[in-house]
């Protein structure tokens, strides 16, 4: 088996990854029968010719041969990245969802989050963060789904079971649970506009809908969303690490700031965001500052070994949770981070300047993206919140 392809420096396949695969029966053998393989724990498909993996993100292939005896062998796998290099458009999916198994709502049903034919994955078809005036029609949405893909050989009936059954027991479009979210940045140039960058830095709008932070532009910066203040909230994005070389970026996401302009205490707007606000890190790097993704900056660390990291240049799910002063963070589906901001607690390492919880306890407020440096090189795309 070889694994073929134009790598970066981390390691990843630009662009696409071409695997082959080969067989024999050894020594006296019956002789081969065939090959074949499964991507991304899909249905075992037969091998006719290398396959290119185009789709970009973390991936494995397993595969498998059988002689003419009618013996298996047990499989093998290979696991590598693919990132994008603007080349292959990337797929019309209602909803990104790039996390390994299926989930609805909050609700994991085991199944492995395949691509299936349209270059979607299972979980971008169901499309669970639309606003659903009722269960039936949410459920009805998702056996068509189903239906297609169980016609399609990308699912079993047992997996088609398994995601039924998180679809029902997820309570999507039941009453209180019938608002989706609302996407703030969309990828539209329009969605874009509504934002405004203070500080340093800067971001940009990609032709596929994502922002990346510049890197000519030097200074710590942050684009936040000036339109309104949410209180209870569940704010989820996609955010990519791009740093150059061997670099990993660091930047983060507020939440819960006041206004940052005209501040009676602080004439920087981006440090008001960091001194009044939580910053929820991202920050995978093995050496560096403590913070690690997942963090709320200056009060609550996460240890590397805690913040679920991935490979570079990977889409990674965020979800930041606020409810009264309770803040929890999730990262591709998993719980990494709780923090409850109770008064009387210092920043640390300590800030002559900071004001500690104290200073941060606010019901409501803006959320942000920050841009820490030029090396700091971060994506971000499809930022939505919903109200709790």
């Amino acid at each position: 088996m070889t694994v073929a392809g134009t790598k970066n420096s981390a390691g990843a396949y630009v662009g696409a990854a071409r695997v082959t695969v080969t067989a024999d029966d050894g020594h006296g053998g019956s002789g081969v029968a065939g090959i074949a393989y499964s991507l991304d724990g899909g249905p075992y498909l037969a091998y006719t010719a290398p396959v290119v993996v185009d789709r970009a993100g973390r991936h494995t292939v397993a595969y498998r041969a059988s002689d003419r005896a009618g013996n298996t062998s047990e499989p093998l796998t290979v696991s590598f990245t693919v990132v994008a290099d603007g080349g292959v458009p990337a797929p019309n999916c209602p909803e990104y969802d790039e996390r390994l198994t299926v989930l609805v709502g909050t609700v994991d049903s085991g199944v492995p989050n395949r691509v299936t034919n349209s270059r979607c994955r299972i979980g971008e078809l169901i499309e669970d963060e639309k606003e659903w005036t009722s269960q039936a029609l949410f459920l009805k949405h998702v056996k068509t789904v189903l239906d297609a893909l169980e016609k399609e050989g990308v699912v079993d009936r047992r997996e088609y079971r398994a995601i039924n059954q998180a679809a029902r027991q997820s309570g999507i479009g039941e009453p209180g649970q019938t608002d989706g979210y609302r996407k703030l940045l969309d990828g539209t140039q329009k969605s874009f506009g509504k934002w405004e960058h203070v500080g340093g830095g800067s971001f940009a709008l990609n032709p596929d809908g994502s922002i990346t932070s510049g890197t000519s532009r030097g200074g710590l910066g942050m684009l936040w969303f000036p339109e309104r203040t949410y209180g209870d909230f569940s704010l989820k994005l996609q955010w990519r690490d791009d740093g150059p070389g061997t670099v990993n970026a660091n930047s983060g996401v507020f939440v819960r700031f006041p206004q940052v302009h005209d501040h009676p205490e602080e004439p920087s707007p981006e440090w008001v965001a960091i001194k009044y606000g939580h910053e929820v890190q991202v920050f995978d790097s093995p050496t560096g500052d403590m913070y690690k993704t997942g963090s709320v900056y200056g009060f609550d660390r996460v240890g590397l070994a805690g913040a679920g990291v991935t490979q570079k240049g990977t889409w990674n799910d965020y979800e930041i949770r606020v409810v009264d002063q309770h803040y929890s963070v999730y990262r591709n589906g998993v719980l990494i981070n709780e923090f409850d901001n109770i008064g009387g607690q210092d920043f640390t390492p300590p800030r002559s300047d900071d004001p500690g919880t104290d200073g941060r306890r606010f019901a409501s407020g803006y959320v942000g993206l920050q841009v820490h440096s030029t090396t700091d090189v971060v994506s971000f795309r499809d930022v939505r919140i919903k109200e709790l």
